[in-house]
């Protein structure tokens, strides 16, 4: 009975959920447990960028994996850490020794009354002095971890440029969609009023023709349309990592959205922007750390050692007697390489090499990004100019299609200029749209080049 109660909730809660206009986006951790700061409920009926960004940071399968590289970065500083860190340890030891009627402790030698040995001791080690190794495992550790946030950074940008881009590409087929349905209405209208002059003998058949072969390829065109239109929906869903039965709906038009860049601006802060210029950066002081540390393999290492514990027979005892006494010793370890074989040596080179390598990547690096954001200006500038261009030829194709409809209607035009001017005001259109797509790619492209995209969001 209990079970077809909480089957009967199940289901009833999941056709409330279907039935609802919104859907509640809850993020789990690692555990599968919902975390405190859930999203807001996602508007189906209304998706927006902002929705769409946000999802996508939330559900991308990269940014966890970048996330947990930050993870695993922190535990490698605790372990850095722990390398110039206190230590202490607990030991014991038990043997067993057969038919042993005397043994030696500490010089002496002693009857063996028992055939166990037992020692129990605990010991405490800390490092004086490791030949600054442990400074720069701690920085390179450290370097590590700012590294793992700046990768997180750069692919929290590279899922927002992915998701813009897929949003746009829905709205963008969505207003393509619009234009084939008016195509498909005006080859409607025009044949039906084709069909009327016919059939009042003010028309030939060919005219009658020549509109229904029309008709039929704005009806064929509209259903390519409508499907184009589809697949976005399902791209923009899977990239979201939901559900691709769900029906989404906008009420966010494809528009032109200014930006004003700053190209000297731009070129001087991306050393300080781009995260992956960050990530060269801090890889040559890692390299820096690297021939610390290999430097300090011919320096002297010094530590402090503390033991105390109990021996059972003990070697601490009088001559010739067999009793368990407690014992404590400390004292300081000093270590000096005199003679390696060249190792030290070879360590330091290669750590030079390594860090000259990662110098002249980080210069390559640097000279691509400055490429890549010229290249990024060069673009957007070229997609405003191609934007207000095809806006003025849009308002004439309009003005055109209108004026071809009054001198059609009043007996000036043919039909065939008629149709002209109405396939140019649907050519005009699509063209607009397709320079307002390329704009948004042109924008983000150069957001991204510069190291900008999401800055707002991510902070």
């Amino acid at each position: 009975m209990l079970r077809k109660c909480v089957t009967l909730f199940l289901f009833l809660g999941l056709s409330m959920s279907l039935a609802a206009d919104s859907l509640d986006i809850i993020e789990l951790d690692e555990n599968l447990k919902p975390v405190a700061t859930a999203s807001p409920a996602l508007d189906l009926q209304n998706v927006c960028l902002d929705d769409v960004v946000a999802l996508a940071l939330q559900n991308n399968r990269a940014v966890k994996s970048s996330q947990f590289n930050i993870r695993k970065a922190r535990g490698q500083v605790d372990q850095a850490r722990s390398i110039g860190g206190l230590k202490f340890s607990g030991n014991m030891t038990q043997t067993r020794i057969k038919d042993v009627p005397s043994a030696n402790f500490g010089g002496q030698t002693i009857e063996m009354g028992r055939n166990d040995i037992q020692k129990i001791w605990g010991e405490l080690t800390q490092p004086v002095y490791l030949g600054e190794k442990d400074r720069a495992a701690v920085n390179s550790a450290r370097l590590g971890r700012l590294i793992a946030e700046s990768a997180h950074t750069l692919t929290q940008q590279q899922i927002i440029m992915a998701a813009s881009l897929s949003y746009y590409s829905w709205l963008y087929a969505r207003e393509v969609e619009d234009v084939g349905k008016m195509d498909r209405d005006l080859a409607q209208a025009h044949f039906d009023l084709v069909q009327k002059r016919y059939e009042a003998e003010q028309t030939s058949k060919y005219e009658v023709l020549r509109a229904e072969v029309r008709l039929a390829q704005n009806r064929s065109a509209y259903i390519k349309d409508c499907n184009d239109t589809e697949l976005a929906r399902l791209n923009l869903l899977k990239l979201l990592s939901l559900s691709l039965d769900m029906t989404v709906d906008t009420a966010c038009r494809l528009e032109v959205e200014s930006i004003d860049p700053n190209l000297e601006e731009d070129v001087a802060m991306a050393e300080e922007r781009r995260e992956d210029l960050l990530i060269k950066r801090r890889e040559c002081r890692i390299a820096d750390e690297q021939i610390r540390a290999a430097r300090g393999e011919k320096k002297l290492t010094a530590a402090l050692f503390a033991q105390y514990g109990t021996e059972n027979p003990s070697s601490y005892a009088d001559m010739g007697k067999v009793e368990r006494k407690s014992y404590w010793l400390a004292g300081l370890s000093l270590n000096l390489p005199i003679m390696d074989a060249g190792f030290s040596r070879g360590k330091v080179s290669e750590a030079r090499a390594v860090r000259s390598q990662s110098e002249n990547e980080y210069l390559d690096a640097v000279e691509q990004a400055h490429l890549e954001i010229h290249q990024a200006y060069l673009t957007l500038k070229s997609s405003e100019e191609i934007v207000a261009a095809q806006k003025e030829n849009l308002k004439q194709a309009e003005e055109t299609m209108r004026l071809a409809n009054v001198r059609y209607e009043n007996g000036l035009f043919t039909q065939v200029d008629l149709f002209d001017a109405e396939t140019a005001y649907s050519n005009t259109r699509l063209q607009y749209l397709q320079a307002v797509f390329f704009h948004h790619q042109a924008r983000l492209s150069y957001l991204l080049a510069t190291g900008r995209l999401g800055r707002d969001r991510l902070g």
